[in-house]
Formats: C-alpha cells, sequence, structure tokens
C-alpha cells in the first residue's frame, strides 16, 4: 500500500510538474483510444460471426453425418438396385429408416446377385447410426437434396424460372423458424414450398403458384414430370451459397426426384445425410468425438463421415478467412498496443528524472531497492488499467450509439458502408466478453513491463550521488 500510495501521488497533475502531467495525459489518451477501437472492433466482429453461424446451423445443422465411399459400395446400398421390393432403385438414407426390412432382396422373386455384388454383412449402418444417436440424447434427422427446375406463374402470363436445388424440410430443425422472414397461413391442394428472400426482389409474392420440372429416365425415353407447388414463405440463407440456391421442400419431394434421376450437389455437398442439432456450438467438437466413439463401438464408423460446420464444404474457406482475419487484427491490436505502452517509458524516465531527490530521501528513509522499482511499475500499472477503463467506456458509448455512427458514416459516403446483405440491416452493438478480458489482460501486462526499464533505473539511483547533485 505504501508503494501505490506513493505512485498514485507521483502521477496526479501538478503545476509544478506541468511536463510529466502532459506526458502522462498523452499516454492514458492514446492507450485509451487504441482500447476503443480494439473493444469496438472486436465486438463488432463477433457479433456478426455469431450472426452468420446463427444463419448457418438453422439452415444446415451443425453437425452433419454423412454416408462415406464404403455405405455406397456395400451390399446394403446396393441391393435395393436389383430387388422387386425396392422397385429396382436406390433408396435414400430416410426410406432405409423406414424400411420394415433388413435385405430387401428376395431369391425367389427377384434375379440372381451378380459376382462382382460385395459380400452381405448382417448390420444396418442406417438404423445403427439412428439408434446411436438416439442413445446419445441428440436432436438429429435425415435430408436430402435434388435439383429441378422451379418456374413461377405470374399475373399477365409472366413466368419465372430458374433450375434449383432442393433441400428437403426437416421438422426437428429447433432453429429453422429464426430463418423465416416472412410466410402465410396457405389453404391449397398443391405442395407447399419455401423461397430464399431474393426471390421477393423479384416481385414473387406468398400464394404464387408455380410447378417444379425434372426428368424422368425410362428404358427408351425421357420425360419431364411436373409437380405443382404453391409459395408458402420466404427464408433468410445468410451468406452462405448453397442457402442462396436451395429451395425448402417436403421430403416427399426429394425422394421422388431422387429416385427418378440422380443430382449432383453444389460445392461437392453430400445429397444425402443425417443432420445433428446442438445447444451449444461451444462443445460441438466434444459431441463429434462421442457419435465416432458409438459409431466405432457398433462396427459402423467405416460407412460414415462426421464433420462440423467448419468442415462443411459451402463455408469452411470462408470460416477459415474470416477467423485467420480475425487473428491477424489481434495481432496488429497487440502491436499497436505495445507502441502505444511504449510511452509509458518516456513518462517514467522524465518521472525518475524529476524525483531523483524525493527517490533518494526515501533510500535513505529505508526504502529498499526493489520498493523503489516496485513504486514507478506500479505507475505504468496504474495508466494502463486507467486506460482500459476509459477506453472500455468509450467503447461501451460507441455500441450503444453505433446506429447513429452507421448513419453517419451511410451519410458521408452517399451508399450504405456496411452492404445489408452481408451485415444485415443494423451491426451487433453486444460488447465482446472475449475482447474485454483480451484487453483487461493484455494492458497492463504490456504497462507493466512498459515500466520496467524506469523502475529498474529508479532503484540503481544511490542516496548519496542524488543529494550531492542537488
Amino acid at each position: 500500500m505504501f508503494e501505490f500510495g506513493i505512485a498514485l501521488r507521483y502521477l496526479l497533475p501538478r503545476r509544478r510538474s506541468l511536463s510529466t502531467a502532459l506526458v502522462s495525459l498523452m499516454s492514458v489518451f492514446v492507450i485509451s483510444l487504441v482500447v476503443w477501437l480494439v473493444l469496438v472492433f472486436l465486438s463488432v466482429t463477433t457479433g456478426i460471426e455469431k450472426n452468420w453461424l446463427q444463419k448457418l446451423t438453422a439452415l444446415h445443422a451443425p453437425l452433419r453425418i454423412s454416408p462415406t465411399e464404403e455405405y455406397y459400395q456395400s451390399y446394403y446400398y446396393k441391393i435395393d438396385s436389383i430387388s422387386s421390393a425396392s422397385r429396382y432403385t436406390l433408396k435414400t438414407i430416410g426410406e432405409k429408416a423406414e424400411s420394415p426390412a433388413l435385405d430387401p432382396y428376395i431369391a425367389a422373386q427377384d434375379a440372381e446377385i451378380p459376382d462382382s455384388f460385395p459380400l452381405k454383412e448382417e448390420i444396418d449402418p442406417v438404423k445403427s447410426a439412428l439408434q446411436e444417436l438416439s442413445n446419445l440424447g441428440l436432436t438429429f434427422q435425415d435430408y436430402e437434396i435434388s435439383g429441378a427446375l422451379l418456374r413461377i406463374h405470374r399475373s399477365g402470363g409472366l413466368v419465372l424460372s430458374q433450375m434449383s436445388y432442393l433441400l428437403s424440410q426437416t421438422e426437428k430443425n429447433p432453429s429453422f423458424h429464426s430463418l423465416i422472414v416472412d410466410s402465410r397461413p396457405i389453404v391449397s391442394d398443391k405442395i407447399p414450398i419455401i423461397l430464399p428472400k431474393n426471390y421477393q426482389k423479384n416481385g414473387v409474392e406468398i400464394g404464387d403458384i408455380g410447378t417444379l420440372g425434372y426428368s424422368s429416365f425410362s428404358a427408351l425415353s425421357a420425360q419431364e414430370q411436373r409437380i405443382p407447388v404453391i409459395i408458402s414463405a420466404f427464408y433468410d440463407p445468410g451468406l452462405i451459397s448453397l442457402g442462396n440456391k436451395c429451395i425448402i421442400v417436403p421430403s416427399e419431394i426429394t425422394r421422388m426426384i431422387h429416385a427418378s434421376s440422380q443430382t449432383l450437389s453444389p460445392d461437392n455437398t453430400p445429397v444425402n445425410g443425417i443432420f445433428v442439432w446442438i445447444d451449444d456450438l461451444r462443445k460441438i467438437e466434444e459431441v463429434k468425438q462421442r457419435i465416432l466413439q458409438q459409431f466405432e463401438k457398433a462396427n459402423i464408423s467405416k460407412y460414415w463421415k462426421i464433420d462440423t460446420y467448419r468442415e462443411f464444404e459451402f463455408s469452411k474457406d470462408f470460416i477459415q478467412q474470416f477467423q485467420s482475419d480475425k487473428t491477424l487484427f489481434l495481432l496488429i491490436a497487440s502491436i499497436i498496443l505495445l507502441v502505444a505502452c511504449c510511452n509509458i517509458i518516456s513518462l517514467l524516465t522524465l518521472l525518475v528524472n524529476e524525483k531523483k531527490k524525493e527517490i533518494a530521501i526515501l533510500e535513505t528513509m529505508g526504502a529498499s531497492f526493489q520498493s523503489i522499482a516496485l513504486i514507478f511499475g506500479t505507475c505504468g500499472a496504474i495508466i494502463g488499467i486507467l486506460s482500459c477503463l476509459i477506453g472500455s467506456m468509450l467503447a461501451c458509448f460507441t455500441l450503444y450509439h453505433l446506429d447513429k455512427l452507421v448513419q453517419l458514416l451511410n451519410a458521408l459516403q452517399g451508399h450504405n458502408a456496411f452492404n445489408p446483405a452481408f451485415f444485415g440491416h443494423s451491426l451487433p452493438n453486444e460488447l465482446s466478453i472475449t475482447a474485454l478480458l483480451f484487453v483487461f489482460i493484455l494492458t497492463p501486462i504490456l504497462s507493466l513491463t512498459a515500466g520496467l526499464v524506469p523502475a529498474i533505473k529508479a532503484s540503481r539511483i544511490r542516496a548519496s550521488t542524488a543529494l550531492r547533485a542537488e
């Protein structure tokens, strides 16, 4: 407490020490400015990342289980192509799960199994996988991706057509409702579908009718099939390119198209798999490992690939780049903070030169070298903590009025400073706890470190030499 009291007295501005007071105020101002900038930027970027991940994991679950090549080359999967009970068509995961029989092949009715067929295994990889997920208490559902030509009929005979990917609706998805931006109850005999919100810019409205066209192949010809549909809602797909192309449809539609022709998915995304939802994204790797362990125990791990949202084909590059940008900014912010805290060296060196006589007197009164060094080291730490408090208050004030600041930037530039397609209609304004911890840990440490050089210099002052000079 003695050292702290002396350090606090040295830092209080006095009329006789005007130069020291100005340097002290300048140091506090510079460090506070950097703290303010770091907190605002990290809080906004953390909020943006959180919003993007919420949209990504609302449309596509944070964890995806997809079949491997082993699955597609297995007897269990390929047997459907020669089975009359399966109508000689390969089945999706959902259809496999609903099938009461493990093996649809009937020797008395179906053609002989070719020699090239894989060996039969007494295991059901789909039912086993679903059972293991149920045992873990997870929320999950299978999904399918297909392709079709969407035609929307408008008044006046206008037709809007676009080739689109179809994503089966996952009723168990706990977060999908958060993406819906416009919906209305529809009473119709047509199939209700949900479109991305960018269709609204082309004049599409809820209640518009249309068709989904796809090719149905037979041995001799190919015919176009059309499914009558009606627009029931619009959803916000976020930034993900796959989401912008997806139309949400009932699962029976994707199964119908899948039975007629195979779809090549965008970005090599698996066209069939299982979505798994979890409440806390921070536990995503832990859940992945638990599922992997359960699948290994059930001897089905070779049939399944488990990916988190960080590994999705359509989002991993974007997420990695965003994380790299944040890491780069943290590095730059640390360097800027280090440079700002170097002002403390100048301040405390000036303070030591002014207080040589007082230091000598303290030494003659019995103050140790460590005590003298601690006084000036404490001065640096106090400046760092005070700057953190001032910078944090400025950051809170800025975040609270962030919308007004953005409006000002928009007015100065004559256009949106932040594109709503990427950042939404308003920027996140919640103070990041992670950024706050980063600043309140790093800044005092750097300030204390910067104060060590003058503190060591002060501790080496000899009382006899200093008093003789006076």
